[in-house]
């Protein structure tokens, strides 16, 4: 297996065996804003990321004063998570603890919504909310 990040399309992208992993393009920046208006308000809150990638969607956050993990199976990916936000590398299956206000499920496919209910707080919310 192969890692790679590098700028392409105008935005860096990583690269696993060829295939793009994650980017840092604007259509994640919006997807993340877009979360972020679903979840507010969010001051006080806590947030889990499931996949951090770049961690865009940390960086959106970061603003409202919230406090943030990350679950990301890539450990060279620490390097992007912004200061005061835990980065946990490994399967997120295996390395999630505790209960969240808001879940964002950020590695695309269906939600495993079954699984990260049992980490949600009362009245909290998972993202997105459609598959």
């Amino acid at each position: 297996m192969t890692l790679e990040i590098h700028a392409g399309e105008r935005f860096r992208m990583m690269m696993r065996d060829g295939m793009c992993v994650c980017s840092d393009s604007r259509e994640n920046f919006d997807r993340a804003e877009a979360f972020e208006a679903e979840s507010a308000p969010l001051y006080g809150k806590s947030v889990a990321w499931i996949g951090g990638g770049f961690c865009i969607g940390p960086r959106v956050f970061a603003i409202a004063d919230c406090t943030q993990t990350v679950y990301e199976i890539e450990p060279a990916l620490r390097e992007f998570c912004p200061e005061g936000v835990e980065f946990i590398s490994g399967d997120y299956r295996e390395t999630m603890r505790g209960n969240y206000d808001v879940i964002v499920y950020d590695l695309g496919g269906d939600t495993p919504r079954k699984f990260l209910e049992r980490h949600l707080n009362p009245g909290g919310k998972i993202l997105p909310e459609k598959d």
